[in-house]
């Protein structure tokens, strides 16, 4: 695929949720199993390593068995020297690179075989910073999913970058100035009620900002569909998934993914399918 091409139709928009973004492998199964296609990913946060994987041509089961193979400390190590406030947060994403560097196919935007857009937030500007076509892959998807004060920023261009949800979670209009006319999307920011008194900092700072994601996120949602732009969402039901940082649960998240996308996209595919010219007369159907 041409990597360069400047429209596209159909767009994976592909938004943040941490640990839940197990789900968005499941998601990618079932639109492969009911024969969707897609010209573009769009991804933040954890979308952006979701994105760039697929974007590299990474299959459902491979990104299955990357994902199931996960942990805590093969995604994040702690950071001491954030601990003692040198650098902008206590944890550090190490692990994760590392991990990148051997499984990651290809290692620039030039060499992707679908279109990618990865969104981080440039602390400088204030504003939602857009890379794509051309440049390293590892260091804006390691930016884009940087939570500020619990990751610290990535240095891109001279400007440090944190995750792209702060500013731009859910990228429609990025995807629809790249020339979508459809967008397929799951959502992990749901956000359930959850009964457990919340005691550490780091828990009610997770859990807040799951919440501004979801508001975010359904804002969003209902302004674009406003617009009569062609938005085919999932958003999964589930009792208890897990926070930012939980892998414990990714078996069944990416099960639910896949679930949830066969039953609200099955009928998709024929859809989609142009109705079929008459025949002339007299030639059998």
């Amino acid at each position: 695929m041409n990597v360069e091409a400047s429209s596209a139709h159909t767009a994976l928009v592909l938004c943040g949720g941490g640990a839940r973004g197990a789900m968005q492998v499941g998601f990618y199964q079932a639109i492969i199993e009911l024969g969707l296609s897609f010209d573009l990913v769009v991804g933040s946060s954890v979308g952006a390593l979701n994105g760039t994987l697929i974007a590299a041509g990474m299959s459902p089961a491979e990104l299955s068995e990357l994902w199931q193979g996960l942990r805590k400390p093969d995604v994040v190590s702690w950071n001491w020297r954030g601990l003692l406030g040198e650098t902008g947060g206590f944890y550090s994403f190490a692990p994760l690179r590392r991990l990148l560097h051997e499984a990651l196919p290809v290692k620039r935007f030039e060499e992707l075989k679908h279109p990618l857009v990865i969104t981080t937030t440039n602390l400088q500007s204030g504003q939602p910073c857009y890379h794509e076509r051309h440049g390293v892959l590892i260091e804006p998807m390691i930016a884009s999913m940087s939570l500020p004060g619990v990751f610290p920023p990535v240095w891109i261009a001279g400007d440090q970058h944190v995750d792209g949800g702060v500013t731009d979670n859910v990228p429609f209009d990025k995807a629809l100035d790249r020339g979508a006319h459809e967008i397929l999307m799951i959502s992990c920011t749901c956000c359930p009620r959850d009964s457990t008194a919340l005691a550490s900092p780091l828990k009610i700072l997770l859990r807040s900002f799951m919440i501004a994601l979801d508001t975010k996120y359904l804002c969003s949602l209902q302004r674009h569909r406003a617009r009569g732009i062609g938005i085919q969402l999932v958003r999964p039901h589930f009792q208890q998934p897990g926070g930012l940082l939980d892998f414990n649960q990714t078996a069944a998240l990416i099960e639910v993914g896949y679930r949830e996308t066969l039953a609200a996209f099955r009928n998709l595919r024929s859809n989609r399918v142009p109705p079929r010219s008459p025949l002339p007369e007299g030639v059998p159907s």
